[in-house]
């Protein structure tokens, strides 16, 4: 219940921060506010990763948190170079969930090693 309240309620309050930004005149442009608001909330989502989630999840809401800061820079860098920067962030965040994953454990299709064909009653059949 805390991880719900902590992260949604950041996120609601970075989008009213960057709206009144906006009627404010502090940010000029549409594009820009929602911009600030991706910034803030990957910049909450981090913060809540270091403090209110559990150790085990981690690096996954620290790494989406980087993600969602990092494409709020469509609005001051050209399109490509923001997207560019968005796919090294999620490749980056892929690698780190991979490393660090929620288990040890190899998965396997078989669970038991394979048996020698002479044993199995469709061999012995013939």
């Amino acid at each position: 219940m805390r991880l719900g309240l902590g992260i949604g309620t950041g996120m609601i309050v970075a989008v009213l921060l960057s709206a009144a930004a906006y009627l404010f005149g502090l940010v000029k442009s549409p594009s820009y506010t929602v911009s600030l608001a991706l910034l803030l909330i990957g910049l909450w989502t981090i913060a809540c990763a270091l403090t209110i989630v559990e150790r085990k999840d981690r690096n996954y809401y620290g790494g989406w948190g980087v993600v969602i800061a990092v494409l709020s820079l469509f609005a001051f860098l050209p399109l490509q170079y923001a997207i560019g920067l968005l796919l090294l962030a999620l490749v980056a965040l892929i690698l780190l969930y991979a490393y660090t994953g929620r288990t040890d454990k190899i998965i396997t299709a078989a669970r038991t090693p394979p048996a020698p064909a002479g044993g199995t009653p469709a061999a012995s059949a013939i």
